[in-house]
């Protein structure tokens, strides 16, 4: 569920199309639609049940939502990864589901690294089948190390066919039902710089997963463990290169990031409709509470948050579309603005509405949710992490 703080550059393999341009697919409403229609209306049997909703899932994906980004020649549509996290946004906006959201935000960071990153092999067995409905996970941390990945103890030995790999991964976003994940391991033969990226298939001979963890929030995003014991793998399941894990990853997890800050403000938005509204009805002192500046202030902080959230967002997308080396720091404010704003917001939201906000219900659930958020996708403490080791890198010395 946390991702690691890094001092290396990102490195993408694919080459660079130049600065971003929204193309048309961004304008595309079928997934907010499909998200009002249908996600919300499952939304609250799926938090109760703490399941992932995999009817919608996999309509999302009968829709075209994984083909958007990814080269026709891949079998996708074209378009940018701005265009995919637009419609993610979307989804957000009007699903009314964020824990459903997130798990989404996992699968699109693995859809993208495989294009970014991936080989023959990948592009052939693997992303088809996570354009097409499969479920995906990133697999960073570990019992006992937590986001710190330098520690990971999962180990990758050579085979006559590949690779065997066994360790066990801790607090995995999607882990209970997801078909594919992207493992951290390292491979000691390689010396001191061993850090490697594996594809693994969850079904495999050797996989076990634990039973999804009971949370606070996000209750509709199934998290866990993964334990591999000697796991056969073929020789091209590494993306990127041997020993090159850190340096493709942190590429792989600014985008997850950013895409926290475009999703957290496209999420309040309808929020701050309604609270504006309820603001509207409600009297206290014989005015309506709107006209109270206390009340205004907290409606207004709510639309900074959103405006600064998206342009923060939308400015790491943007910058890990064009291949800017500021990219990863970027992405990083996106996911520190977006996820603390949506804290301070969703109590703001729950003061407004009084004791009735305080009650079980929809606003204590955008604060347990919103708490979530500052632990998924990395800590606010990473992130100002990942912001000066990028700040000191530029400015050696």
């Amino acid at each position: 569920m946390t991702a690691p703080t890094m001092a290396h550059t990102g490195h993408v393999t694919r080459p660079h199309t130049g600065a971003p341009a929204r193309t048309g697919l961004a304008h595309d409403d079928s997934f907010a639609a499909f998200a009002r229609t249908h996600i919300a209306r499952r939304a609250d049997a799926a938090y109760e049940a703490e399941i992932l909703d995999r009817l919608s899932w996999q309509r999302l994906a009968d829709l075209g939502l994984w083909r958007i980004g990814v080269p026709e020649d891949l079998g996708g549509i074209g378009g940018t990864w701005a265009d995919l996290a637009e419609h993610v946004a979307d989804i957000a906006r009007t699903g009314e589901d964020l824990g459903f959201v997130l798990s989404l935000i996992a699968h699109a960071g693995l859809v993208r690294a495989l294009v970014e990153h991936g080989n023959d092999y990948h592009h052939r067995s693997v992303l088809p089948q996570l354009m097409n409905g499969a479920v995906g996970a990133t697999a960073l941390t570990e019992p006992h190390g937590g986001s710190d990945v330098a520690r990971t103890r999962t180990l990758a030995t050579r085979t006559p066919d590949g690779w065997s790999l066994t360790g066990k991964k801790d607090h995995i976003t999607n882990a209970p039902v997801a078909d594919r994940a992207l493992i951290l391991g390292r491979v000691p033969d390689l010396g001191r710089r061993d850090i490697t990226l594996f594809l693994v298939n969850l079904h495999s001979p050797g996989v076990r997963r634990g039973p999804a963890e009971e949370l606070l929030g996000l209750r509709s995003s199934p998290t866990g463990a993964i334990e591999l014991r000697d796991v056969a793998l073929p020789e091209p399941a590494v993306l990127g290169a041997p020993g090159e894990g850190l340096r493709t990853l942190y590429d792989i997890i600014s985008f997850d990031r950013a895409l926290y800050g475009l999703v957290i403000a496209a999420f309040l938005e309808p929020q701050l409709d309604k609270a504006v509204g309820f603001a509207r009805q409600r009297e206290a002192f014989g005015t309506p509470i709107l006209d109270h500046q206390y009340v205004q202030g907290r409606v207004t902080d709510i639309r900074i948050t959103i405006e600064i959230a998206r342009a923060t967002a939308r400015a790491g997308i943007d910058a890990l579309v064009a291949g800017d080396p500021e990219a990863s720091l970027r992405c990083s404010v996106a996911k520190l603005v977006g996820s603390e704003g949506l804290v301070e917001a969703a109590q703001n939201l729950m003061r407004l509405h009084g004791h009735a906000g305080y009650m079980r219900g929809a606003q204590t659930r955008i604060v347990q949710d919103a708490l979530g958020t500052l632990i998924a996708g990395g800590t606010s403490e990473m992130q100002r992490k990942n912001i000066l080791n990028q700040m000191l890198a530029s400015h050696p010395g």
